[in-house]
């Protein structure tokens, strides 16, 4: 085929949705970029100004976690998000081979380099020293040389092997570390920690809204507002005209010292909040739905390998749990909106006190459901007894230090 029958002309071109494809893997909630060409130096900037970084070896563009920020160029550039065709398991699989590959030609290279060194040093007879002021001195200390550096780049060589064998097996020991149902586990809290931080910003936001779109409001309740909505923006003096004996400073400030200065009236600060609390609801949703969904996958594959935190719901007081490498009864199972948070068992016998602790599911390994006995004195074991503030007979008392 020749040049001209492949060369497309400006109509016949490529759309920029076609240049591009964008996938998003929920297995390390990672964002990517495939390009078809070279990036233009404007695009390039874009795409590493947020957060984009180029990896040779899979050729493609990779964001270290997903925002709302770095979706909004996706979507600019592919139009869509796909999938990721492949897995993190296939990834760090790939991963293993190219870092093998490394350390092979690292071997066969220090092989190489000593089998150099062994050759030099097989021309020099066994104990034989360097002639000083003799002809041949010059050769000999150039041999010496030659086989002490060929020494150190065969052993340089072997250490470097071993580098990339050890990360081979380390991708792969990563892949699998991130499957394991503990692991997953504690990423569902830390995401559903997120999740709640969101929302409460969400609740905060729509407060402070309700607050501002009241039709009671004046100049001393938007003061009173703005004393706890922290909000700062800059009020250049084209936008805001003063007159020449208010303050004429131009950069951040917060809502009250613009209101308190008679920089902005009542209602230019409630259309800066309005504005402001508006575009906050709208980026934390974009954050709830993204927690919702991650929440949604990791869920789902928790439940499909299975083990013993997905069977935390049949735990019961006096039943037993296998943990850091000793049976432990329950004392009672602890609940935080509906499901196990942890349970109450005695400390482990290497702390060497007793008392009581709190083991969450992520550690436990095994469970030994109790006998009928066994849970009906657990059970009363673990009612705590009243407490009251009147003395009596067989009362434990307890008073401030």
């Amino acid at each position: 085929m020749t040049l001209a029958a492949i060369t497309m002309t400006a109509p016949e071109a490529a759309s920029p949705v076609q240049m591009y494809r964008a996938t998003y893997s929920p297995d390390d909630n990672k964002l990517r970029l495939y390009a078809v060409s070279r990036l233009d130096p404007e695009t390039y900037k874009k795409v590493h100004d947020a957060g984009f970084r180029w990896a040779p070896k899979q050729a493609l563009f990779v964001a270290p976690a997903w925002t709302p920020g770095r979706e909004d160029v996706l979507l600019s550039l592919a139009g869509e998000i796909e999938d990721e065709d492949s897995t993190l398991a296939e990834r760090q699989e790939a991963r293993a081979e190219r870092f093998t590959g490394y350390s092979g030609k690292r071997a066969s290279e220090s092989a190489q380099a000593l089998d150099e060194v062994e050759r030099l040093a097989a021309m020099i007879p066994p104990g034989q020293p360097i002639l000083v002021g003799h002809h041949s001195e010059r050769r000999a200390r150039r041999d010496a040389q030659r086989i002490e550096n060929g020494m150190k780049r065969a052993v340089m060589l072997f250490e470097r092997a071993e580098y990339w064998e050890e990360r081979a097996r380390s991708a792969l020991i990563h892949a699998k570390y991130k499957e394991r149902p503990d692991v997953r586990w504690r990423r569902i809290k830390k995401i559903e920690a997120d999740l709640r931080k969101a929302e409460k910003t969400i609740a905060q936001s729509q407060k402070y809204l309700t607050m501002w779109r009241a039709e009671s409001l004046d100049l001393n309740m938007a003061k009173l507002i703005s004393s706890h909505d922290r909000i700062s923006a800059c009020f250049p003096l084209d936008t805001y005209p003063r007159p020449a004996e208010k303050s004429q400073y131009e950069g951040s400030r917060s809502l009250w010292s613009a209101l308190d200065d008679d920089i902005i009236t009542t209602e230019q600060a409630r259309e800066i909040a309005i504005r402001c609390h508006e575009r906050q609801i709208q980026h934390q949703q974009r954050w709830v739905n993204h927690y919702q969904n991650r929440l949604i996958y990791e869920r789902a594959m928790l439940d499909e390998s299975g083990g013993v935190v997905t069977r935390t719901q049949d735990f019961e007081p006096g039943g037993q749990v296998f943990s850091r490498g000793e049976w432990l009864t329950i004392i009672r199972v602890n609940k935080s909106n509906g499901a196990v948070s942890s349970v109450t068992t005695p400390n482990y016998s290497f702390l060497g006190y007793s008392g009581t602790m709190k083991v969450t599911p992520d550690r436990i390994t095994d469970y030994k459901a109790p006998s009928a006995e066994e849970a009906a004195v657990a059970s009363q074991a673990a009612k705590r007894p009243p407490v009251v503030n009147y003395p009596g007979e067989g009362f434990r008392e307890m008073t401030k230090a």
